[in-house]
């Protein structure tokens, strides 16, 4: 006698597991996750305009998790152990992406000649600053970038903080948003208009 098939029941499944694996990738991929994602089904290569207007080609980049589960394995796991085997290789798959991104962004920035070197300062903070293109929302509050800092930087970068709390640092800072938001002015009057 043959068991029945339960294709409903594969089907949930399998959509709980692709929800978990992508939901723990995700977590992995830190400020990338709020990317925007978009499907491309041919090629190996992606072209793209820069803001300066130039045109550039990336080839696309494989990750991929990997690992063996006899069925002898299988057997012997709880649904626990399954669920907490496929979130530890779905967030292997995340940081994969995550690591390669900040190399790129690493490149990136290297290659725009953007790279701010030296000791944290409130010098090197606002010399960062100055070079970004920072947005401005309906009204003319600044959107500002997401700050992704290493860990070991963490009690440094609380002292700026403090920091910046001084008149000096505050002025300063008003200085430099209001250069950026004429700057956003600038460039939101040069669009053009669509009908």
């Amino acid at each position: 006698m043959a068991l029945p098939l339960y294709p409903q029941l594969k089907e949930g499944l399998e959509k709980m597991f692709l929800d978990l694996i992508y939901a723990a990738s995700q977590q992995e991929l830190g400020p990338f996750a709020e990317s925007p994602r978009f499907t491309q089904h041919e090629g190996s290569s992606h072209s793209y305009n820069t803001v300066d207007g130039e045109e550039r080609s990336t080839d696309y980049q494989e990750f991929m998790i990997e690992f063996e589960l006899s069925a002898a394995d299988f057997m012997n796991m709880e649904l626990g152990d399954v669920i907490r085997l496929v979130m530890q290789q779905a967030r292997e798959f995340g940081s994969q992406q995550s690591r390669y991104h900040y190399a790129r962004l690493d490149q990136i920035i290297e290659e725009v000649g953007n790279k701010v070197t030296g000791p944290l300062t409130l010098d090197k903070f606002f010399e960062a600053i100055e070079q970004l293109f920072i947005p401005f929302d309906d009204s003319g509050n600044p959107q500002w970038p997401t700050l992704v800092i290493n860990p070991n930087t963490a009690p440094r970068v609380r002292e700026l903080a403090q920091a910046m709390e001084t008149d000096e640092a505050k002025a300063r800072l008003a200085e430099v948003i209001e250069r950026k938001r004429e700057q956003w002015d600038e460039e939101q009057s040069r669009r053009k208009l669509v009908d």
